[in-house]
Formats: C-alpha cells, structure tokens, sequence
C-alpha cells in the first residue's frame, strides 16, 4: 500500500466528512469520557486523515483549550505527520498521551455544532486537483508541517489563543484529504502562506 492509500479513509470523498462526525457522535454515546486513546483506536482505524480532522476540530473548538488537552493533541499531530511521512497504517499513542480524558458531553457537542458544517461540505467538496489530495509530494509537505506544529503546540498549548489559530490550515489539510479535494488542501497552504507573510511583516516594522 502507497502512501498515498495511507492517509486516506477507507470511504474517501465527500459523503466521509458527515459520516465521520455520525462516528464521533457515536463514539461519545457509548461511554461518559473519551480517551485520545479511544480516538486513536476507533477513528484512526480508518486512516489517518478522519483522526486529523477531529484533532484538528478539538483545536479550533474550546476542547483545545482545555489545560493539558491542546499539548496532548498536538502531539498526537505529530504522530500522525510522522506515520505520514513513512507511509504507515495505523497509529501508536504513547500511554502518558492515550490516558488524557475528554468529557463524552463535550465531544457529543462537538459533532452537533460541526454536522450541519459537514452537511454543508457534503454538497460544495468535489474530487479535483488530486496531485494536491493525494500526490506523495503534497502528502510529504503537510506530514512536515505537521510534526512542526504539532510538537510547537507542546510549548504553544500554554497559549489559549496560539491552539486554534494552528488548528485551522489544518483543518483544511484533513477535509481536503478526506475528501480528496485538492482546492481545500491549496486553501490550507494559502493560509500558512499568509500567515507566514504577515509574521514577516510585523518582523520587518518591529525591527
């Protein structure tokens, strides 16, 4: 299997993003917390982009807020940029990272804020430009930006508002691999572009 079948679920396209959130939903039904060790295990499954986008969701939402959770999922980002990289299946979360805790209630609200997004997308995301989805080269660049962000979010995780504004190129990176949308996947570079570009500027006038 190529790297490239690596990172994508089972059921990529469009349709997988609502069917992920209806998994999410049912993984907090059946139990009072959710470990990230859980997450790893029902949703990692199905390959690496569905875990990212719920990572990737907690960032953006308050979850990644919470002392100690926005650290441990960056880590668990890393993890999941570096089995990119190698091209592996599967992901191995160290214990001290597994065991961390998230209310079932505040995962079940996760999903009903995020499903009629998801519906949303299910209409707008169409397969195209998929050098960008799923091109090896592509894949290699975001896994390394993944292992950068997510180890920062160690130190970054401190920083409230430091979670969401990683979370966000890549949120767009796992719909776009998930669904193998390709112009998603541009959007999340377009993002770290500009960021990167206005880091530069406000550089530049404080020098």
């Amino acid at each position: 299997m190529g790297r490239k079948d690596c990172t994508l679920a089972v059921d990529p396209g469009p349709e997988a993003v609502p069917r992920l959130v209806e998994r999410l939903r049912g993984l907090a039904e059946s139990q009072d917390t959710v470990t990230l060790q859980s997450l790893a295990k029902e949703i990692g499954a199905q390959g690496h982009a569905p875990l990212l986008l719920i990572v990737a969701t907690f960032l953006i939402l308050p979850i990644g807020m919470i002392p100690g959770i926005g650290g441990a999922l960056g880590a668990i980002r890393a993890v999941i940029g570096l089995q990119m990289l190698l091209g592996r299946t599967g992901l191995w979360v160290p214990p001290f990272l597994g065991k961390r805790e998230i209310q079932a209630r505040r995962v079940k609200a996760v999903a009903h804020k995020v499903r009629p997004v998801a519906d949303w997308l299910r209409w707008h995301l169409h397969p195209r430009w998929e050098r960008l989805s799923g091109g090896n080269l592509s894949i290699s660049l975001i896994a390394l930006f993944l292992i950068a962000t997510g180890t920062s979010l160690l130190v970054l995780g401190a920083i409230p508002i430091a979670v969401p504004l990683v979370g966000i190129p890549v949120t767009l990176f796992a719909v776009g691999l998930l669904a193998r949308d390709g112009v998603i996947v541009a959007a999340g570079y377009a993002v770290i572009l500009l960021a990167g570009i206005g880091i530069w500027i406000i550089g530049g006038t404080q020098g």
